[in-house]
């Protein structure tokens, strides 16, 4: 016997972004948006993102990620506003690509 999600029954396809900037689609929604050219990424229910997608700004530059490995493969940083803790952790530095700094770009 075999399950499926509501997304699958619905045929509900989700465009993401991959870390080589190529987008692909999957029947599972993203876990984190980004704003591509400021290369920042956060939680879906962001207020500043969500106030600039009201204000009509970001739509065209908005992209989606599967999750935060896929995020920060892509050169993308935390969000100030909606991921205080990892911002801070990224703005400290550290050597790139360590587990206690993943980021590949330095601040």
């Amino acid at each position: 016997m075999s399950t499926t999600t509501t997304d699958q029954v619905s045929g509900k396809n989700y465009r993401l972004r991959a870390p080589d900037a190529s987008t692909y689609e999957t029947t599972t929604p993203g876990q984190l948006g980004g704003y591509a050219p400021g290369r920042i990424y956060g939680r879906l229910n962001c207020p500043s993102a969500k106030r600039h997608l009201a204000n009509g700004n970001y739509v065209k530059s908005r992209v989606f990620f599967a999750d935060e490995a896929m995020a920060i493969a892509s050169g993308f940083r935390p969000c100030f506003y909606c991921m205080r803790e990892r911002y801070k952790e990224w703005k400290a530095g550290g050597i790139p690509g360590t587990a206690s700094y993943p980021w590949m770009i330095v601040p």
